[in-house]
């Protein structure tokens, strides 16, 4: 699940924001907080965060956000869940404030929370150090207690689906144009990036059903091609296809090239060793 969690200073605005989301925000907990609305919730916590007048940053705020098909699955209450174990796993107890909100408005569901770091005896409870990577590795843990496959499992799962279809659809592609379109008809969106220099220098893969563009969370869906697979680089996309498009008499496969020897069916390449010994005959 993607996660992010930070400590900070905040106003009202960011209470009211969660609550908000164009109106379709719900609350699914709160705790220690008296009032109804985000902005009574906030003045709650000031008051409470005063008592420690050490912690300038009092409060910690983030989201988890599941893939859509793990959130599909999931109800709001089990997402509630995951995100109290995560959060009492770096720091908050009972004796702490927190409001959290589920968002629906896009097609991911997520919650946002807010925290006060100083519970109701004025002591502050959760580190600020590393807060961000030890909330993610406490959400992973409760996932992996529950059952529910954490974001790493599921990363690797969806690393792998595109590095068979990508190898699937370079031996469909003669150019860069085509292996993006037959990308696409897998469901994957490619982004090429290029320099003046050496033309095609980069490559990112989404799932197009993982692109969100309707959500404020700041992370790029899908993966660089270096985080897909370190078996291919753009310079031997640029080999193979160079190789695709030479006479068929002078595809020869190079030494330096093992991707696509690995890859180039076994069928084509005894076609070809035929294909060229007839040649030579020919010629004696």
């Amino acid at each position: 699940m993607n996660n992010s969690a930070t400590t900070r200073r905040i106003s009202k605005i960011a209470l009211e924001y969660n609550g908000n989301d164009k109106g379709t925000a719900k609350m699914l907990n709160t705790n220690n907080l008296l009032g109804r609305s985000p902005e009574e919730h906030f003045l709650e916590m000031k008051a409470v965060a005063k008592r420690n007048s050490n912690v300038k940053k009092w409060a910690l705020t983030g989201y988890v956000s599941p893939p859509k098909e793990t959130g599909d699955r999931l109800s709001d209450a089990e997402l509630a869940k995951i995100t109290i174990l995560a959060l009492a796993k770096v720091g908050v107890s009972e004796n702490n404030q927190y409001r959290l909100d589920v968002h629906n408005s896009t097609k991911q569901k997520h919650i946002y929370f807010v925290v006060n770091r100083i519970d109701t005896f004025g002591k502050c409870t959760v580190k600020s150090h590393n807060i961000g990577e030890n909330f993610g590795k406490a959400v992973r843990e409760i996932c992996k207690d529950l059952g529910i496959k954490t974001d790493i499992e599921t990363g690797i799962e969806k690393r792998n689906e595109m590095y068979e279809n990508l190898v699937s659809s370079i031996k469909n592609s003669k150019n860069f144009d085509e292996l993006v379109s037959e990308m696409s008809n897998r469901g994957y969106l490619v982004s090429l990036s290029s320099n003046v220099k050496v033309g095609i220098s980069g490559m990112r893969i989404a799932l197009k059903t993982d692109i969100n563009e309707e959500t404020s969370l700041q992370y790029k869906a899908g993966y660089k091609l270096s985080e897909i697979t370190n078996k291919l680089k753009i310079s031997e996309f640029k080999q193979i296809f160079e190789e695709k498009t030479k006479p068929s008499e002078q595809l020869i496969i190079s030494n330096d090239s093992e991707f696509f020897k690995q890859n180039k069916p076994k069928e084509d390449l005894r076609n070809n060793e035929i294909e060229i010994e007839n040649n030579k005959k020919f010629k004696r």
